[in-house]
């Protein structure tokens, strides 16, 4: 071997070698620097399943809710993991920090939602559910309902709410729930609610006292009595902004305490799914979506539902003045997407505040030997 050749062979093993340490240390940092910022806390149960080789990603909430990468999270047996920080990474020993883990689900996406875009979303929400109520109420008035869909809609209604009942666990819950809400909910939603529909449930009442003479014969012929001031009442009610304020002020209240949070969400999820499963609930849809009659009605609550879809995602994704993507959302968004379960972690040091969303709904992981 020449001199030269040697020469070249040693000079390529040097930038070997180079880019071999370049890569450890961007990883692990000098051998004789700082320490490095890590420590081991235990694994929650319903994480134990969970494993990816390469780990998952720790995040820093800036104070606009936007996230920053700061480190990894290894799962290192079924009892513990370990949340090790960047090397370039200056921040409080993680040991000493609350550490959130939290699973990729829509639960986590919205909890890291901040204060103001919380209530841009809350806005939005109540607009659309005002253009639904009065989209609904134009439909269910219209002739054209009651002539072709009102029976078939109330017997889809009625079948679900039986077969919810009919479930023992969840007539138990139902049962639960009828008695928070009497307990605590009711006296206060009744005064909300009175002031607002006294004074037309009264002309209701004196319309259907008032007597008439087409009215006093089906009374003393056939014994009927016209019910219909009570439903143009309660259409009309529906209408009213006092009232459906009340009834959404009084639902976010409902929404707050965890014990009717979750009866109501295991009820609404059994009766959703007993009217999707319904073969009759899909033909009346179609039907409906169909009918000339309701065809502006309909047009008018696609367009405002898509804007306000629009913006919600905006809202729920985007961080900062100008309302970037931001990268832990995006990230929780593909794994739901993608259905794999997943976790990423929060680092909150001392005196670092965060989204309401994420008070006493997520619990700190324990350090691993205190």
């Amino acid at each position: 071997m020449t001199l030269s050749r040697a020469a070249a062979y040693l000079f390529s093993l040097l930038i070997v070698a180079a880019f071999a340490a370049s890569g450890v240390l961007a990883f692990h940092g000098p051998p004789f620097g700082a320490r490095e910022n890590a420590a081991e806390f235990e694994r929650p149960q319903w994480a134990r399943d969970i494993y990816n080789h390469v780990g998952f990603p720790a995040y820093r909430l800036r104070p606009d809710g936007s996230s920053i990468a700061i480190g990894r999270v290894v799962m290192l047996n079924p009892e513990r993991l370990r949340v090790s920080v960047f090397p370039d990474v200056d921040i409080d020993p993680v040991g000493e920090s609350r550490v959130l883990l939290l699973e990729t689900n829509a639960r986590s996406l919205l909890a890291l939602v901040p204060d103001k875009s919380r209530t841009e979303i809350a806005k939005d929400m109540e607009r659309v559910a005002r253009s639904m109520r009065d989209r609904f109420v134009s439909i269910v008035r219209d002739p054209a309902f009651d002539e072709a869909y009102r029976e078939r809609l109330q017997t889809i209604i009625i079948d679900a709410y039986r077969k919810v009942r009919a479930d023992p666990a969840l007539d138990s819950a139902t049962d639960r729930a009828i008695e928070i809400y009497r307990r605590e909910y009711a006296p206060e939603l009744s005064n909300s609610l009175l002031i607002a529909a006294i004074p037309r449930l009264r002309a209701a009442a004196l319309e259907m006292m008032t007597p008439s003479w087409q009215g006093m014969l089906d009374l003393l012929v056939e014994g009927k009595v016209d019910y219909t001031p009570l439903g143009d009442a309660a259409a009309d009610l529906l209408r009213n902004d006092a009232f459906f304020d009340a009834l959404v002020i009084h639902a976010l209240n409902l929404g707050r305490d965890r014990r009717f949070w979750q009866v109501g969400v295991l009820l609404a999820d059994a009766f959703i799914d007993a009217v999707s499963d319904d073969p009759r609930t899909e033909a009346l849809l179609e039907d409906i979506s169909r009918d000339p009659a309701f065809h502006t009605e309909l047009q008018v609550l696609e367009r405002e539902a898509a804007a306000a879809t629009t913006t919600i995602f905006s809202n729920v994704v985007g961080r900062g003045p100008q309302m970037q993507p931001d990268a832990l959302a995006v990230r929780i968004i593909r794994y739901i997407l993608l259905r794999r379960p997943h976790v990423v972690a929060i680092v909150v040091q001392e005196g670092e505040t965060l989204p309401s969303g994420m008070l006493n709904r997520f619990t700190p992981l324990t350090r691993a030997g205190s």
